[in-house]
């Protein structure tokens, strides 16, 4: 707590950027030691032609979780305006969403391949004791540490000018400053107190997610621009997609939640289900 507070006292976005890229080569390191511990722990004579890869019931959960994974939309105003070449930023956003799209696929079904139906919440949590798993869990700590800042720029942003309106007086640094504390404080506690963070994840990309990335960016394209007939309706279609799966997936998510902690199974029937043992 008390190192992830220093460094959310950050201001510059320049020294953020050089956080998150040293962040980024230590997730890449990490990366590449669970897919070599993948490979290396993978029974490759086993048949997987009959495993069942996922349910359509389960669909509204994948679907928060990757939106959570993809949406990065309130960081794109603050890095085109951060960059030297901000016309080329719609280049580095595509790249960057081919590089995360690979990632997600490589890595989900090499893990699943290697743990089946075993696998945890977080791949991490299934490397076991070894030296070459702990090495990975730190690699990963590590860029959880140094991205955090990064993540924390924008709520900060916006919390931090009507903050200062409402104790106006306080000086502004100290609003900031107890502002960023409560901030940090209030993440862990969310970090302690949920224990399934994969339906917690789900939860936020259906809920929050959704409307960010696939409901408000048409939105506001169609009141502003004004655009064709042909580019409206593009916006309509992702808006009902995004809508829908907000509905659902919130759905979904607060069923799985309730269900795991009355003691119930999860995955996708309504109402919760006990086993048939019971």
């Amino acid at each position: 707590l008390v190192f992830i507070m220093v460094t959310s006292f950050i201001w510059s976005m320049k020294t953020l950027a050089i956080l998150s890229v040293m962040g980024n080569v230590s997730i890449f390191a990490g990366i590449a030691l669970v897919l070599v511990y993948v490979l290396l722990h993978m029974d490759w004579k086993e048949d997987t032609s009959d495993m069942i890869i996922g349910r359509v019931k389960s669909l509204p959960i994948f679907l928060g979780m990757a939106i959570y994974s993809y949406e990065g939309i309130g960081l794109n105003l603050p890095l085109r305006s951060e960059m030297l070449e901000p016309e080329k930023f719609p280049y580095v956003a595509a790249g960057g969403m081919f590089v995360v799209c690979i990632g997600q696929v490589v890595f989900g079904v090499l893990g699943f391949l290697c743990f089946q139906y075993d696998i945890g919440a977080i791949i991490t949590f299934n490397l076991g004791k070894g030296a070459l798993g702990s090495v990975a869990q730190v690699a990963v700590s590590i860029c959880i540490y140094l991205t955090y800042p990064l993540m924390f720029y924008i709520p900060v942003d916006i919390l931090s000018n009507p903050a200062k309106k409402k104790f106006m007086k306080f000086h502004s640094f100290t609003v900031e400053f107890w502002l960023r504390v409560i901030l940090v404080i209030v993440t862990f506690l969310f970090a302690v107190l949920i224990p399934h963070i994969d339906l917690f994840i789900a939860l936020i990309g259906a809920l929050t997610g959704s409307s960010l990335a696939l409901i408000f960016p048409p939105m506001a394209y169609i009141m502003v621009f004004r655009p064709t007939i042909g580019k409206r309706t593009a916006c309509i279609l992702t808006m009902l997609f995004g809508s829908v799966g907000a509905v659902f997936g919130t759905i979904y998510a607060l069923k799985d939640i309730v269900c795991v902690l009355s003691g119930l199974p999860q995955g996708g029937d309504w109402p919760c289900k006990p086993p048939p043992e019971y």
